[in-house]
């Protein structure tokens, strides 16, 4: 056996505790900062909340618990009972709990509502339903048709449907009154959808005998009607309320942003444990990670104001005028005029967000690509073309819609120049129908 030895030159990179912990709060939303913040206290003892912040904010102590859940007014009451705010198959066992049934029927309702899914439609097919129950004698149909009327009588109106066409006639009958009008919506629900979708009226005012001013009507009350009435029972979580980090305004004729730190928790550090500190290295440790924390959070703060400051510089004609007005950015442009690395850009501009004259943004929203126009220079943002659209399409003559190619020319008569397949990309995006299908 012989024996020798290699000698290997290697490079590897490695981050320091600070660095590491600075990286993490740069990319933290505002809730998962305070989530953070509320961590570090329970583990560290050279830390805790400043009184002046729960003196200013209106806020008391109890509005933080361990798991960081508000008990405070600034909610909707909704959050604090859950029994206020019920799933849909909870709400579905609840009610259908009222009525007198066998075991047997419980148990048939069981598997029922099991097989409702979250928009409020029958997923499972009845032969599917019949093999998978466990009974014996084994289900049959006129079971279970029995038992899901019982759902859809007692439910929100649409709750329990089969398919769409189903799911709006359930609701048509739930509106009071007899006219012409919901009895032909009816037949235009259960026959005539595929029409609706391509605004073919008049093909279905000939296979009815109505009139076309009646078939328009009737079309008007479906499109109000809900197709996904099981979303009303979605449970609401806090975390989907944002709260804006910045705020951008006019002070004295000049556009300044400012950090909105009321909502972030304010914390300080406890320094009378000096000789404890001495003595024991893992009480050192805490307190240096305390001095770290304090000090991550102020240069997070100033990073955040400087890029948000920065891009709105660029962003002034939007601040003005609105979404038609944004300038293409790339994330190249900011970081070379604060000198700093892209992907700290980045992590800065993600779930960032701030409050402008025209709603609230996300940062990295004022990224986008610049699109070629007729001095072939790619200063208009795909941002700016997409605001373009919308408006476009908001304004034309409902009885007469726009197709992708006089948009492109409308677009061409700003000095703008798009393809149509663009045109036809960025509708998508937007949730935009073809001309056809927006004909009214």
């Amino acid at each position: 056996m012989k024996l020798s030895f290699n000698l290997k030159l290697s490079q590897s990179l490695k981050l320091t505790p600070l660095l590491q912990q600075s990286i993490k709060l740069l990319q933290a939303s505002q809730i998962e900062i305070n989530d953070l913040i509320n961590e570090y206290i329970n583990d560290n003892p050279f830390i805790e909340y400043e009184e002046e912040y729960f003196s200013s904010t209106g806020k008391n102590k109890s509005y933080i618990t361990h798991n960081n859940q508000a008990n405070n007014d600034d909610f909707y009451d909704i959050f604090e009972n859950q029994t206020k705010n019920l799933t849909l198959k909870e709400y579905l066992i609840e009610n259908t709990h009222l009525f007198s049934m066998s075991e047997r029927q419980q148990l048939i309702m069981f598997y029922l509502i099991d097989a409702i899914n979250e928009d409020g439609y029958i997923v499972t097919e009845f032969n599917d339903l019949i093999e998978d129950i466990p009974l014996n004698p084994k289900v049959n149909f006129n079971e279970l048709e029995l038992l899901l009327k019982i759902i859809q009588g007692s439910s929100h109106p649409g709750i329990g449907a089969r398919d769409l066409s189903e799911c709006l006639i359930l609701q048509l009958e739930n509106i009071k009154g007899a006219n012409e009008i919901i009895k032909i919506a009816k037949i235009i629900a259960k026959d005539f959808l595929n029409f609706v979708a391509t605004n073919k009226t008049e093909e279905i005012s000939k296979k009815t005998g109505c009139s076309n001013e009646i078939i328009i009507s009737a079309i008007k009350l479906i499109k109000k009607l809900n197709p996904r009435p099981g979303q009303v029972f979605k449970v609401i979580d806090k975390k989907d309320f944002i709260n804006h980090d910045l705020e951008v305004a006019k002070v004295k004729g000049s556009w300044d942003v400012l950090l909105n730190d009321e909502e972030f928790f304010k914390i300080k550090i406890i320094d009378y444990h000096a000789d404890l500190i001495k003595k024991e290295k893992s009480l050192k440790d805490k307190f240096q990670e305390a001095k770290w924390l304090v000090k991550n959070l102020e240069q997070r703060s100033i990073t955040i104001l400087r890029v948000a400051r920065e891009i709105m510089s660029y962003q002034v004609k939007f601040l003005e005028n609105g979404e038609k007005n944004i300038k293409p950015l790339k994330l190249k442009d900011i970081s070379e005029k604060l000198e700093m690395h892209e992907s700290t850009i980045s992590r800065v501009t993600n779930n960032k967000f701030i409050k402008t004259p025209h709603g609230l943004y996300e940062l990295k929203f004022f990224f986008s690509r610049g699109l070629t126009n007729h001095k072939n220079e790619g200063n208009t943002s795909s941002k700016s073309i997409l605001a373009k659209l919308r408006d476009i399409v908001n304004n034309e003559n409902k009885s007469r819609p726009l197709s992708d190619e006089k948009i492109v020319t409308l677009l061409q008569q700003e000095g703008i120049i798009v393809a149509r397949r663009t045109i036809a990309k960025y509708r998508d995006i937007l949730n935009i129908l073809p001309s056809n299908q927006r004909k009214e």
